[in-house]
């Protein structure tokens, strides 16, 4: 974008947020970040969406900042060299937010800032008491992973530049998660999903979306693996929900063990089922008997103390009718558990659970879930492009290529970006292959050499590069006897070379640059 068009656009946004900060009791120094802040983020936005492609539209963004902004009652700098400073150094943090306050203290940076302003934003995703045992940590990965992706734009592009760095990301793991989630969903959808209010059969409909995009074979497999993921990300610094996992895990083992010794389960289960039987036939003389309700009303009430005495022989009635659906409730347990059909659904029920809650107690696995996520999430990525056959859906095939471009530089570990991977290499050649291939079918990749082979090994590397704006990519190819040099250039900067090997003594175009896309 020209620089007359950024300061354009910055200078009508600045006018809005000027307009909500001239009612503000903000510092000097606090304004003065707010309008820094949003400077940056104006001037590398365009930059961010054509590298990312599943992002916010910009006007949302900047809108939905100042609205956080507006609702901001404090705003106050914390400077490092005080105490208050050096608490937040040692505790590894730049802010504090108080979303009941509505306040922020910050140490005086832009991403601090950012990081900040999104924690105050209280639209966090909740999850149903139905899904238990990932209740807690699941909204802790996805909120976590969304706190991080509403500040990449500051902490990863600044106008001229783009660059990750793995040590400035505040969990690896849940970026790396999120990131797959919104790559194969796409922005909007994550992002109304995650605010949904209605919390019940919320996973049924994430698994639904992705099963009328992708290969359903995949997608029970990917969100079990991710579901194991949050747990371990969870208990590693929730210690409470730790505990109550390691609670659940006991006492699913022990009902599991319960079922496995059936002589026993069924002995039990008759035994039970024969004294709610009893219980019900007495509930329904008490119910039809006046003269028996009323005695065992003055039963109960002489066992109970005066703040515990039930109130009439009425309000008796109403407690006894529960106490019958109750025990006709435990009949119809022990009457499923008895069935064949039930008592394996059960027992496939708590083995399931049984294998999830192990990853509470170890994270050994963990590198082994996340390699195994990312070969289904490069798999379902692969639909997408076997899916594209015409010229009409060009613009969704380059989006395609930009998308492996970002993808290769989403941060693996604290080492690594995914292109470090070696174990996903096989899945990324080929998908990445067949991009370009794709690309080359439908005439949206100018030639290079005179053999589709040789241009694709050269185009590959692109897809490991940094470089800002593909579309403005020129290489030049020049034989040299047994090797191909080849020059990439960014508009005429020249960017990095390399060789490749010319053993079929392929022809080059001779050595003219030639732009990588066709206009």
């Amino acid at each position: 974008m020209r620089t007359n068009d950024i300061i354009s656009r910055f200078q009508s946004n600045n006018n809005k947020l000027e307009t909500v900060l001239n009612k503000k009791k903000f510092s000097g120094d606090v304004k003065n970040l707010l309008l820094s802040t949003l400077y940056k983020i104006t001037s590398s936005y365009n930059d961010y969406e054509k590298i990312k492609v599943n992002v916010e539209n910009k006007n949302k963004y900047v809108e939905c900042l100042i609205k956080i902004i507006e609702m901001c009652t404090s705003i106050e700098i914390v400077n490092a060299n005080t105490e208050e400073g050096q608490r937040f150094l040692k505790e590894g943090i730049t802010s504090k937010v108080d979303t009941y306050l509505k306040t922020i203290r910050l140490i005086p940076t832009e991403k601090a800032m950012l990081y900040a302003l999104f924690k105050m934003n209280d639209t966090k995703m909740y999850l149903d008491e139905q899904y238990n045992l990932i209740r807690i940590a699941l909204p802790e990965l996805l909120n976590e992973g969304r706190d991080i992706n509403n500040i990449e734009i500051i902490r990863d592009f600044n106008a001229w530049s783009w660059n990750t760095l793995p040590s400035e990301i505040s969990n690896i793991d849940c970026n790396l998660i999120y990131q797959n989630l919104q790559i194969l969903l796409g922005f909007e959808f994550l992002n109304n999903w995650m605010k949904l209010e209605n919390q019940k059969e919320l996973l049924e409909k994430l698994k639904n979306k992705l099963e009328e995009e992708y290969n359903k074979g995949e997608i029970e497999k990917l969100l079990n693996l991710i579901y194991r993921i949050s747990i371990i990300v969870c208990v590693q610094r929730n210690k409470s929900e730790k505990t109550r996992l390691l609670e659940e895990k006991a006492w699913d083992d022990k009902e599991l063990e319960r079922l496995r010794d059936k002589e026993s389960l069924v002995i039990e289960l008759t035994t039970i089922k024969k004294k709610k039987a009893e219980e019900i036939k007495k509930f329904d003389k008490m119910i039809n008997d006046e003269a028996l309700l009323t005695k065992e009303f003055e039963k109960r009430n002489a066992k109970l103390s005066e703040y515990k005495k039930i109130f009439s022989v009425g309000n008796l009635l109403g407690t006894i009718k529960k106490e019958r659906k109750k025990a006709l409730n435990e009949i119809e347990e022990c009457n499923n558990l008895l069935d064949a059909n039930g008592y394996v659904k059960r027992k496939e029920e708590l083995e399931k659970n049984v294998d999830l809650l192990k990853e509470a107690k170890t994270s050994r696995n963990k590198e082994k879930y996340k390699i195994e996520i990312q070969k289904i999430f490069i798999n379902l990525l692969e639909e997408r492009v076997d899916e594209i056959k015409t010229l009409e859906q060009k613009k969704e095939l380059i989006e395609l290529f930009w998308i492996l471009r970002y993808y290769n530089f989403i941060v693996f570990d604290e080492e690594n970006f995914i292109k470090d991977i070696e174990e996903l290499s096989e899945e990324r050649e080929r998908i990445e292959t067949k991009v370009i291939e794709k690309l080359y079918e439908l005439k949206l990749l100018n030639p290079i050499t005179k053999e589709l082979e040789t241009d694709i090994k050269i185009i590959k590397p692109m897809l490991a590069s940094r470089i800002m704006n593909l579309e403005n990519v020129s290489i030049q190819a020049i034989n040299d006897g047994d090797i191909i040099e080849i020059n990439i250039y960014d508009g005429k900067i020249p960017e990095y070379a390399f060789e490749i090997k010319n053993t079929k003594n392929i022809q080059v175009k001779g050595k003219k640059k030639v732009k990588l896309f066709i206009k």
